[in-house]
């Protein structure tokens, strides 16, 4: 016979039982026993509620560092003498970046702009010459989206749009598109200009100095023989320029190589070379199209010579010496042979002259009558006139 199945409630739990017995038993334990539980439990909830609180408050006091950290980057960001601007590109059907249009920006940036914070938000860069989709810039600005390498270099910006001429442009990719950093370097541009023209510049008269000459017309003259011009270059030095320094001072010598300087550049063209090679010694490279232009030169040096000592601005007149040689397109000598047979002509004039000079001074004091004395002078005075044209 199967045995019967009853309901498991109709089961006595022992558990219960036990439990029940006990209670009956010791009430006491069993009340404490339920306190200590409450108790427990109203611990572990204190602890957690004082752990949220502590959290909160941490949270709290990170979102207002941030907070202010995000104030002093902002006021950082708009007071910084740097311009910062964010671009966002403008792509076509294709995917084509055609535009940028900014986003955000600093007020530097409105102010190098010549516009204002308003008009800048939403501004498209082709409206801007320095930054037009056929710029170089514009071309290196795409680049950087596509390679996602940083940009940096030195450019020259548009005048009617830009307060500068000269920006360093940084561009670093961001998630969203680019973010600028423009900075104005027009006056490090210019002050490096200045050094230039200062290692490039005699001080003393203005003129070019040694090392910029050979530079320069070594250059002019491989140019000028390239295209089938002929040159004509020209060593002077003032006469007597150490007696000057010697009797009237070096104050005085000074002021007469400033005097010397002006002639030579009111001598020659504006495309013509001129330089203190040092001491009281000059030289002239003049390129010429057309033919030789030495006579021409010299002519004005002259001219103008004459007009520096009828003014009196010295104690004493100042003489020039001049000596020249002539470089046809043919002519492969290089620029320092061509220094030392100007510089032998020169040479020779002061040797002439001083030839001359010392026979005028012989004739003079010689015993003739006054006739052959002058016709002495006369046959004298031809002949250096030919060497000097010569």
């Amino acid at each position: 016979m199967w045995p019967s199945l009853e309901p498991a409630s109709n089961t006595p739990d022992l558990v219960v039982d036990a439990t029940v017995r006990t209670v009956s038993a010791f009430p006491l334990f069993f009340v404490l026993l339920t306190l200590s539980a409450g108790l427990f439990a109203l611990l572990i909830s204190g602890r957690s509620n004082q752990r949220l609180a502590a959290q909160t408050r941490r949270q709290a006091t990170d979102l207002q560092a941030l907070r202010s950290r995000e104030r002093r980057l902002r006021l950082s960001v708009h007071g910084s003498e740097d311009g910062l601007v964010h671009l966002e590109p403008i792509r076509d059907a294709e995917g084509t970046i055609v535009d940028f249009v900014v986003t955000d920006a600093n007020a530097r940036v409105a102010s190098m702009f010549r516009r204002t914070l308003t008009d800048l938000e939403g501004l498209r860069t082709s409206a801007l010459a320095s930054l037009a989709p056929d710029t170089a810039l514009f071309q290196s600005l795409v680049h950087v989206i596509k390679s996602g390498t940083p940009f940096r270099d030195e450019v020259r910006a548009h005048p009617r749009h830009v307060t500068t001429s000269w920006l360093r442009v940084r561009a670093v990719p961001v998630e969203t598109g680019l973010s600028l950093t423009l900075s104005d370097i027009r006056e490090r541009k210019r002050e490096a200009a200045r050094w230039q023209r200062a290692s490039l510049t005699d001080e003393l008269t203005g003129l070019l100095n040694r090392r910029a000459f050979l530079s320069l017309a070594d250059e002019r003259l491989k140019t000028a023989r390239a295209q089938g011009h002929n040159a004509v270059l020209f060593y002077l030095d003032c006469d007597s320029f150490k007696q000057i320094n010697d009797v009237h001072g070096h104050a005085t010598g000074d002021r007469a190589l400033r005097e010397i300087a002006r002639v030579l550049r009111a001598a020659v063209r504006e495309t013509d070379l001129v330089a203190r090679m040092g001491g009281d010694e000059f030289t002239i490279l003049a390129i010429d199209a057309i033919g030789p232009c030495d006579g021409a030169i010299r002519g004005r040096i002259a001219e103008r010579l004459d007009e520096l000592n009828a003014l009196n601005l010295l104690p004493a007149p100042v003489g020039i010496s001049v000596g020249h040689v002539y470089a046809s397109a043919s002519n492969d000598a290089s620029l320092d042979a061509l220094l030392d047979k100007a510089d032998a002509d020169l040479l020779h004039h002061k040797r002439s002259r001083r030839a001359a000079r010392t026979a005028m001074a012989a004739i003079s004091q010689s015993t003739r009558t006054p006739k052959e004395r002058r016709s002495a002078a006369l046959v004298t005075t031809q002949l250096t006139g030919a060497v000097s044209a010569a």
